[in-house]
């Protein structure tokens, strides 16, 4: 049996988008870690997007978070292997959720952001809505280019060094990409008892799911 890690998507009320009931992702080894899921989501014992695709067999979600900076990922292949299911693609977890000094890092063992959303953009013009995953200011231009339907503010993981990040900094951060976003939609991390605040939709705590 394969378990996966299913991060629901609420709609704020009022909005009319047709986003998908949530994102699965590899699963979240939450007994393993004391880290926040969005942070343990990152570590490398996770399975890469392709063998993701395949293993869901007959699970049919509506939306996938998938790690897209893998140099070995085909985005031909993957398309098609996301299009059986799903409507929805979204580049997390993301490179760009880390510190620019290890990104540099990161780029230089071809985990590459850049690399990340051209994918991400490959994937759109394969016929997939997208999601964008932005975690600095400085990331919205290029995740922009990539003409997602929706922004996905994830702080970066330094912010969760003392566990979950305030609603007051995510919502400082959202809406300082938000004054960048061009009118795109904005999805964030919330708890279930916690309110919109100006986003289109919000992102809650994973749950696992088996087939």
């Amino acid at each position: 049996m394969r378990s996966f890690s299913k991060w629901s998507i609420r709609r704020a009320a009022g909005n009319a988008q047709d986003w998908p009931d949530g994102l699965i992702t590899a699963r979240v080894g939450l007994s393993a870690t004391n880290l926040p899921p969005i942070v343990a989501l990152l570590l490398p014992n996770a399975d890469g997007a392709q063998d993701l695709a395949a293993e869901l067999g007959d699970v049919r979600p509506s939306g996938m978070g998938v790690f897209l900076a893998d140099p070995n990922l085909v985005p031909a292949r993957l398309s098609r292997q996301i299009a059986r299911g799903s409507d929805w693609a979204c580049n997390f977890p993301s490179v760009g959720q880390h510190e620019q000094e290890f990104r540099r890092y990161l780029a230089e063992v071809d985990l590459d952001h850049a690399r990340e959303l051209r994918v991400l953009s490959e994937l759109r013009a394969a016929g997939l809505s997208t999601i964008a995953t932005v975690s600095a200011e400085r990331d919205v231009a290029v995740a922009l280019s990539t003409r997602p339907a929706a922004i996905l503010v994830v702080p970066p993981v330094p912010e969760f060094r003392d566990g979950a990040v305030s609603l007051d900094r995510r919502i400082a951060l959202e809406r300082a990409i938000a004054a960048q976003a061009e009118g795109v939609p904005l999805i964030g991390l919330r708890a279930s008892d916690e309110a919109e605040h100006g986003l289109a939709a919000s992102l809650l705590p994973p749950v696992e799911i088996s087939r």
